[in-house]
């Protein structure tokens, strides 16, 4: 799914279903920040592949300690507006680090049922996971979750307001 919002989907959802266990900011943002490689890669013509180093686990690795460093760059900022929005949740830089890490690996493993060029244990070309779902079986899949994350993020939301 190179530079498409259909990651935001399983972002919104997993990061409201997971909420207690790791930072919501932290995977959504590694839900969506590894696209843009291909977007690098199509901007500078690169050419083909589109998804490379940072569309394998080692690179989602790399990927969720940057998205960790950027976090705890604007920890207090993001607080606040965690606060603001009625989400308060856990800004530990281990919270962080495992949110940016499963928001990565879960991009990865997205992008792994539908892209010939995704090989999630790189130096390996094997993909286990090519294959499991069409593109448009994978799209659907990602607006489902993501519409029921939006609900389930916004009746959060509402609970916290309305016990405060």
């Amino acid at each position: 799914m190179p530079v498409t919002p259909f990651h935001l989907g399983p972002g919104i959802f997993f990061g409201t279903i997971f909420f207690k266990f790791f930072n919501f900011f932290a995977f959504l943002l590694g839900n969506v920040i590894l696209d843009l490689e291909p977007l690098f890669i199509i901007i500078f013509k690169m050419g083909y592949p589109y998804h490379r180093f940072f569309h394998t686990f080692l690179g989602g690795l790399i990927g969720a300690l940057v998205i960790s460093f950027l976090i705890l760059a604007f920890k207090n900022k993001l607080e606040k507006i965690s606060l603001k929005i009625n989400l308060k949740q856990s800004f530990t830089a281990s919270n962080i680090f495992i949110g940016s890490l499963l928001g990565c690996w879960t991009h990865i493993v997205f992008d792994s049922f539908t892209h010939r060029d995704v090989f999630p244990f790189w130096p390996s070309h094997f993909n286990p996971f090519l294959g499991l779902a069409s593109m448009p079986q994978n799209y659907v899949l990602c607006v489902i979750l993501g519409i029921i994350g939006v609900i389930l993020i916004i009746r959060k939301i509402y609970r916290v307001k309305k016990n405060a």
